[in-house]
């Protein structure tokens, strides 16, 4: 019998925690092995400039290129191990053939880290839209209830020690899976995870079973990654692929997502009990449902019924889409056994999202709102929420950067026009340390329109993570300038100084 060949330590992010070794036949039991019966490695990597002496090379379609293309220079550095989707030259060097690379590369990541996942009850939320807001509402409806829980979205990491920004990428496994073992480390007990369509794309849940699943919706977007409406479906309905045989589906009620209910009824248990399901909506027919009774710009009230029972529920957020979101998060409580009261309570202590239509509010007439739209879906959701409760002006202010993350270079003011009745994209040097002509102008623009609204106006602030701002990024955000300007504008103290020291 030949030998199993061992991989070293990469030094770099697909590395083992405390010397692990992964043998890749016990992960991956449809491998066939050319020159050895198994390849155990303690690092991995996809990246051929980075192997070294010992690492094992993954051959995997990247947005880099195809790896494929790149064994003979991974060879060419010394690895002692090469894993592809197909059978490739690797002048005598052990070879894995895998049906799915990238899965693979994902899998090894998790099991490198020690699969942090199963110390962890994970919730993973998903959607076109909502899965911020969603994440953060069923993370608060569960605080103090359940155990410790954590939480794992654009806002950031929320753990027992706080939240800090999320400086790593999680649609890298090896991200995803040491944030995930900090949070284990730190005490937690559950963890809710927001998951992107890139995330599912790249199977950075490869191996993670999740204990409840997620969906807000699935509509028509992010074709810039996936090509077509048809494949985006298709990756999101990958979510069912990690959620655990006795898991449970909580999904939009009143979305088109009859299908994915249907194929999550029909899993296959494998002696486990069955996969559990839970709709949340407006429909009667919903298992969670809630009725708007009052909504204005300031607020809105619902009631919500399930089993028989009806609690109020009054949200500082204004759209109905949030509406929907507080449902969902309000399903995931129950599914954990937690009483309605206690639900509509927590929805109540923590419906300000950060960055999520958070308000600004600095004594002005004119309601002010910040949002982080992650695409074109979800700010129309939210500009045709705030259409319907304006009856004035409704005015949209978007940080270039972020403009062209939701709706490409060039589309923002076409795309927004049904809604709104001005829209004005700041250049990235208005919110630079080092402004130009440009900036003064655009800046001088945003003070005579704000100037010139009322109470019965509106204005969305689009800026945030959609943007794009990098660590390194020294400017200030939009929000925060535009903040900066309503505080000018409507303290009086700040006035007086500015034009003291002018």
């Amino acid at each position: 019998m030949r030998d199993t060949v061992r991989g070293g330590d990469s030094g770099f992010r697909e590395r083992s925690a405390a010397g692990r070794t992964v043998s890749v036949a016990a992960i991956v039991p449809r491998a066939r092995f050319i020159g050895c019966d198994d390849i155990a490695t303690t690092g991995i990597t996809d990246v051929a400039s980075r192997c070294g002496p010992g690492d094992v090379f993954v051959a995997r379609l990247t947005e880099r290129g195809d790896g494929h293309d790149a064994v003979a220079r991974a060879v060419s550095r010394g690895v002692s191990g090469v894993i592809a989707e197909r059978v490739v030259p690797t002048s005598g060097v052990p070879l894995c053939v895998v049906p799915d690379s990238t899965w693979t590369h994902a899998r090894l990541s998790h099991s490198l880290a020690g699969d942090p996942a199963r110390r962890l009850r994970v919730i993973a939320v998903t959607g076109t839209s909502g899965k911020t807001t969603t994440a953060w509402l069923a993370a608060a409806a569960l605080m103090d209830e359940v155990g410790t829980v954590g939480m794992l979205s654009d806002v950031g990491c929320l753990g027992p020690e706080g939240s800090e920004p999320m400086a790593t990428d999680l649609a890298q496994p090896a991200c995803l899976a040491a944030a995930l073992a900090r949070l284990a480390d730190s005490g937690c007990t559950h963890v809710v995870l927001e998951v992107s369509s890139r995330q599912l794309a790249g199977h950075a849940l490869a191996g993670v079973a999740c204990d409840t699943v997620v969906v807000t919706n699935v509509a028509r977007a992010h074709l810039d990654l996936h090509g077509t409406a048809r494949a985006y479906r298709r990756i999101k309905s990958r979510i069912l692929d990690v959620l655990a045989p006795d898991g449970c589906l909580v999904a939009d009620g009143d979305g088109r997502l009859d299908r994915l209910l249907r194929r999550a009824a029909a899993r296959p248990c494998d002696g486990a009990a069955a996969t559990t399901s839970l709709t949340a909506g407006f429909r009667s027919r919903c298992d969670i449902r809630g009725r708007i009774v009052e909504r204005g710009r300031d607020g809105q009230t619902f009631m919500l019924t399930t089993g028989g029972r009806t609690v109020p529920v009054t949200l500082a957020s204004p759209l109905r889409s949030f509406t929907r979101d507080a449902l969902l998060a309000a399903a995931v409580g129950l599914r954990y056994g937690l009483e309605p009261r206690a639900i509509a309570h927590a929805l109540e202590a923590a419906d300000v999202v950060p960055g999520r239509m958070e308000r600004l509010d600095r004594g002005q007439d004119v309601p002010v709102f910040v949002d982080a739209a992650s695409s074109g879906h979800a700010l129309a959701s939210t500009l045709g929420g705030l259409r319907r409760l304006t009856p004035g002006r409704l005015v949209l202010l978007a940080a270039e950067t972020t403009a062209l993350a939701v709706a490409g270079r060039g589309g923002l003011e076409r795309r927004v026009s049904r809604w709104c009745d001005e829209c004005l994209v700041a250049p990235p040097s208005m919110v630079d340390e080092d402004c130009d002509a440009t900036a003064l102008a655009a800046y001088a623009r945003i003070d005579r329109l704000m100037s010139s609204l009322g109470s019965r106006d509106c204005v969305l602030v689009l800026d945030g993570p959609a943007g794009g701002r990098g660590p390194d990024h020294r400017g200030v955000p939009l929000a925060a300038l535009i903040d900066g300007w309503l505080r000018l504008a409507h303290d009086p103290g700040l006035a007086d100084a500015w034009r003291h020291a002018a």
